[in-house]
């Protein structure tokens, strides 16, 4: 099994290197009645004159639940309104969740929402949840442009 996903993983990195995508490293932390920290890729969808961006992004999560660590892939779409506030909604094997806040320039992600659990799943997070997403690139058009002077 490991030498399968460490397959897709270097045919998925070989892929985004032929056609010129670098990923945005993201580290996610939030809290929903237990803590939950993911980690990932992001890739700019959509970017418009004005600094909206619409990230998808993908990763891999940890949380503690009934004193065991369970594995959280995890899929989001992420849209940001200039370099002011943003809209999440995402999902995992366990839950569904929505977040609306504020961004600082595309850099960080300070926001509030809500989390459902499906019905049939192992673990529960549900609940409101608040979140901090940390972006890293040397990618110029994702971070938004601060404005000072004339």
């Amino acid at each position: 099994m490991k030498n399968i996903t460490l397959c897709i993983v270097l045919f998925f990195c070989s892929f985004c290197n032929a056609q010129k995508w670098q990923p945005i490293y993201y580290i996610d932390y939030s809290y929903a009645d237990r803590h939950l920290l993911r980690g990932g890729f992001e890739f700019i969808v959509m970017n418009d004159n004005h600094q909206n961006k619409l990230f998808l992004g993908t990763g891999y999560g940890i949380v503690n639940y009934n004193g065991k660590l369970h594995g959280i892939p995890d899929l989001h779409l992420s849209y940001n309104l200039g370099t002011v506030l943003f809209i999440k909604a995402g999902s995992s094997l366990y839950h569904v969740y929505s977040l609306a806040g504020i961004s600082m320039l595309n850099t960080c992600d300070i926001g509030i929402g809500y989390s459902k659990s499906f019905n049939n799943s192992n673990v529960q997070i549900q609940g409101f949840t608040a979140g901090i997403t940390f972006r890293l690139t040397n990618k110029e058009n994702v971070y938004g442009r601060l404005k000072i002077g004339f």
